[in-house]
């Protein structure tokens, strides 16, 4: 059995990624409000599974403090795959979260990359959730 605090990184992880997947398959809308959600969506969902990946790891004795040594820890883990992926995913929610000044252009090169994102989120929760969830888990 998983402990409750990965229990519930599972739930909100599989909540976002839910989400962002709707948002996602959505159609282009003229004013561009699904791109911005779009982007939103994918931040919070890489927020939760950098966490989601910190507290698996620290149950496993591995103390690590950023996201990025968090993903680096998790690759050599074989918590996750294509680190190199997960990596510029790191960055692209930086680059959005920390650019202060809309730039229609970054925010357009990010949501097509946020497109190839959601399947890797989506194997890669599957996978997790198959070694350290006992919960039922939506896989679809």
């Amino acid at each position: 059995m998983s402990e409750p605090k990965i229990k519930l990184a599972f739930v909100k992880l599989q909540k976002a990624l839910y989400a962002l997947e709707i948002i996602a398959k959505k159609p282009l809308d003229e004013d561009r409000r699904n791109i911005d959600a779009t982007i939103q969506r994918f931040e919070f969902t890489i927020e939760l599974f950098w966490k989601l990946l910190k507290s698996i790891l620290e149950s496993k004795g591995v103390e690590v403090q950023y996201p990025k040594d968090v993903l680096r820890e998790a690759y050599k883990g074989y918590l996750i795959d294509h680190e190199e992926q997960w990596l510029q995913m790191l960055k692209d929610r930086n680059l959005t979260s920390h650019t202060y000044d809309y730039d229609e252009n970054l925010a357009d090169i990010i949501y097509q990359r946020i497109l190839t994102y959601v399947p890797v989120f989506k194997e890669t929760y599957v996978k997790l959730a198959d070694k350290f969830n006992d919960e039922t888990i939506d896989r679809s």
